[in-house]
């Protein structure tokens, strides 16, 4: 999934007939559209740990581009994931709901808070995940070392 598959649904989602209901609306509303929009960082990454999806939100909060990331794997953004006896997406969702530190562009590590994915098989080979940044936070009021950038 290249970084111009939402642009491209957009396009050919523009115009809304004008009887269709909200409901409707959503219930067609394309994920990688919605997920590209928010302003959350999301990270959707396989169970070997290739980034199938990162939002621009994401993309800022670590220093990288887009097409950077589509070239690097979850192993390289994220220190909790180490050379595992488990997959990548066992180990987010263990990790779900923690603070986690992300590698950012310039090389310093960041705390982040990481949801649960949003997708809750758990058969599931992919994980959806959306950050929170801890790093100001951390700077401002956190005797806790682990919540500072480092």
């Amino acid at each position: 999934m290249g970084p111009q598959s939402a642009a491209v649904v957009a396009d050919q989602r523009s115009e809304r007939p004008h009887d269709e209901s909200a409901t409707e609306f959503l219930r067609d509303f394309p994920a990688l559209l919605a997920l590209s929009r928010l302003p959350v960082p999301i990270l959707a990454v396989d169970d070997a740990g290739a980034i199938a999806f990162a939002n621009n939100a994401f993309a800022a909060m670590v220093g990288y581009s887009r097409q950077d990331l589509f070239a690097m794997t979850a192993q390289s953004l994220v220190a909790c994931i180490t050379p595992m006896h488990s997959g990548v997406v066992a180990v987010l969702r263990e990790h779900a709901n923690s603070v986690i530190r992300l590698l950012h562009a310039d090389g310093w590590t960041m705390p982040t808070l990481i949801s649960d994915s949003v997708l809750i098989r758990e058969e599931e080979k992919l994980a959806v995940v959306a950050f929170t940044d801890l790093t100001e936070i951390g700077w401002h009021s956190s005797p806790d070392d682990n919540l500072l950038p480092g």
